[in-house]
């Protein structure tokens, strides 16, 4: 039976993994977040205006290759969890879909000539190519932290690294890719965006494979307890209420953040006048939440992961009010309240990455059924699902509210842009304010459940 500490947590009985273990398995999460941010916030900007493709269409685009991540984010989860070699079940996707990952990132981000057409069905078919080798490397490794260790504060150790290097990533493209894209290619956006993909390709490229070779899958799990088969893993799926609970809150927060996000480019540019303020803002996001994830990481060995997910939508919910309510559209109080919710967003993120690893257990411990990439790949669906219906919406929005790229907005276009930012994301933290409180596996509950796997008959 494991000993619970004095704050009703479980005392360390698994081995520590090590800052070699650890570290490794950050850069890992480094080189994925160069992808993932430099796609998330500037794909579509790149395709309205730099490519010069519509609002709807640009979401159109996006929103199908979010709708084939739904396809193949479950199903390489399952062939994940068929796999066994020798160097265990999740690194070697990261291992062969490195270089595929980073040749389709540089495509995406190239923009032939041509009607617009064209344009779009190149778009999105380099999207569709890209998305399915982010999925054979994004999925695996998400699962690993839930394979090399047992222990609910290390898992917690974990997420606090991959969120710390996600978050240099932030840095990285907040800093360099607006201005570094318009220096490398001499004032021409389209030769620029492509230029620095070729760079960040590379270094997210060569991130992944380090991960691979300084990480490792706890053997010790690969018993008879275990199983592929798609109807159990199904049965496993139905009676996990803890998986459930996490992927409601992560299906409707990631929805409130998406438009969020896709909207604060053009907010910046046309509400603030502060185009130029692009990078530094987002550079101020990124060091947020780089200095706030170890905090939350502490405070959850304190208070428990649900208390600090339930702090982190607080402050979220109360940032996007805050967006709403203010009178002066100035940098000078718009970038503060954006890195105060940032700190929200750290606490979010951290939640979200080291809670689901406990429910690989808790659904153990329901079915004696264990699946740690189903996990991972029906969570990579609920994220793609949201991204793809927010950034239609987003797209939709835009039309809606009069939105044209490169003019002078109408004031009905800029009230749109703010609520974009603002109310939407605000009534999705609500959601999630509500969804939390029904979240019950703490590092207490996930040491008895442990306990009660180990005293079962092998």
């Amino acid at each position: 039976m494991s000993m619970l500490d004095q704050h009703g947590f479980a005392a360390r009985a698994a081995p520590q993994l090590g800052f070699r273990r650890r570290i490794g398995f950050g850069i890992g999460d480094f080189g994925i977040n160069v992808f993932w941010n430099m796609t998330n916030l500037f794909a579509m900007f790149f395709y309205t205006d730099v490519v010069g493709i519509s609002n709807t269409m640009a979401g159109l685009i996006i929103f199908g290759a979010m709708v084939w991540d739904t396809i193949t984010d479950p199903l390489i989860g399952v062939v994940a969890e068929r796999t066994r070699t020798r160097f265990g079940r999740f690194r070697p996707y990261l291992l062969v879909g490195a270089l595929p990952l980073a040749v389709s990132f540089v495509l995406m981000f190239h923009a032939p000539s041509g009607p617009e057409t064209y344009l779009a069905l190149y778009a999105l078919g380099t999207q569709l190519v890209f998305r399915t080798f982010y999925t054979v490397v994004s999925v695996p490794y998400s699962s690993l932290s839930a394979r090399m260790t047992q222990d609910s504060d290390e898992r917690g150790a974990l997420a606090v690294h991959r969120m710390v290097f996600a978050s240099i990533a932030g840095i990285v493209i907040a800093a360099f890719t607006r201005d570094g894209a318009a220096l490398l290619g001499d004032g021409d956006l389209k030769l620029g965006f492509e230029r620095i993909s070729i760079a960040y390709a590379v270094i997210g490229m060569v991130a992944v494979l380090t991960c691979v070779f300084h990480t490792r899958e706890n053997p010790k799990l690969d018993d008879h307890h275990e199983t592929s088969d798609i109807k159990s893993i199904l049965h496993m799926l139905s009676k996990n209420s803890a998986f459930w609970t996490a992927f409601s809150i992560i299906l409707f927060g990631m929805i409130g953040a998406t438009i969020s996000s896709k909207a604060v480019l053009y907010y910046l540019k046309y509400n603030l006048g502060a185009e130029h303020l692009t990078g530094l803002t987002l550079l101020l996001v990124a060091v947020t939440i780089l200095i706030a994830v170890p905090i939350w990481g502490w405070a959850s060995t304190k208070i428990g992961k649900r208390w600090v997910w339930t702090s982190g939508i607080s402050i979220s919910a109360i940032t996007t009010l805050s967006l709403w309510l203010n009178p002066l559209e100035i940098p000078q109080v718009v970038l503060p309240i954006l890195a105060f919710g940032a700190i929200g967003s750290a606490a979010n993120y951290f939640s979200t990455w080291s809670t689901l690893p406990d429910t690989v257990e808790y659904g153990q411990w329901k079915t004696g059924i264990r699946s740690e990439s189903v996990i991972f790949g029906a969570v990579a669906f609920a994220q793609k699902l949201a991204l793809g219906v927010a950034t239609l919406i987003a797209g939709l929005l835009l039309d809606g509210f009069g939105y044209e790229a490169n003019t002078e907005q109408t004031e009905t276009a800029l009230t749109g842009l703010k609520m974009m930012i603002s109310l939407i994301p605000f009534i999705m933290a609500l959601i999630c304010l509500v969804i939390v409180q029904r979240y019950r596996l703490d590092q207490r509950m996930h040491a008895r459940i442990k306990a009660e796997i180990s005293a079962r008959p092998q």
